[in-house]
């Protein structure tokens, strides 16, 4: 298939980490942490994670940026009791899911995703130098074991950087 001047081609089927998408194609991939905190979590957020409203959560916010340029802009909730002292980690020197391996173990099994199309608001116009068209959005649950999630995840992307495939059998 063809990808064009897209980075990653997502294959529905299986789970994948962006930064070793990119790695294996060449790019130079590198973070810019926006935000980082721990907070409590909300109505939402604990929706989305099973969790009491007002759990302590790790949140942090990143522009990724592909060979330099702005591509996408990375929102992570988990429930802080699972990765304490995260926050002390450089994140954005690697890989956010290489950093929970080293320094926890941990390994995410599954994933959960769902695909929109959404309006640029004027943070994500600044951040990603894109004008008044539509980004992608990609919010998703991802899964160390089942059936407890680990974390639930927003990526708004230029719609270049992504193609999906799915695969039906018959």
């Amino acid at each position: 298939m063809e990808q064009g001047n897209r980075y990653i081609l997502r294959d529905m089927e299986r789970f994948e980490p962006i930064t070793a998408t990119l790695e294996s194609r060449k790019f130079r991939s590198e973070y810019r942490v926006l935000d980082m905190e721990v907070t409590e979590s909300n109505r939402y957020i604990s929706q989305k994670l099973k969790i009491p409203i007002a759990s302590r959560i790790f949140y942090f916010r990143k522009l990724r940026l592909v060979d330099g340029v702005p591509k996408s802009i990375e929102k992570t909730y988990i429930l802080y009791d699972k990765v304490k002292g995260v926050e002390s980690a450089d994140l954005g020197k690697q890989s956010f899911y290489k950093t929970l391996q080293e320094m926890f173990g941990y390994v995410t099994r599954r994933s959960e995703e769902e695909i929109l199309i959404v309006a640029a608001g004027e943070k994500e116009k600044e951040l990603l130098g894109c004008g008044d068209g539509e980004l992608m959005m990609i919010k998703g649950i991802t899964y160390k074991e089942e059936p407890e999630p680990f974390e639930y995840f927003e990526i708004v992307a230029v719609s270049d950087l992504y193609e999906f495939r799915s695969v039906t059998r018959l």
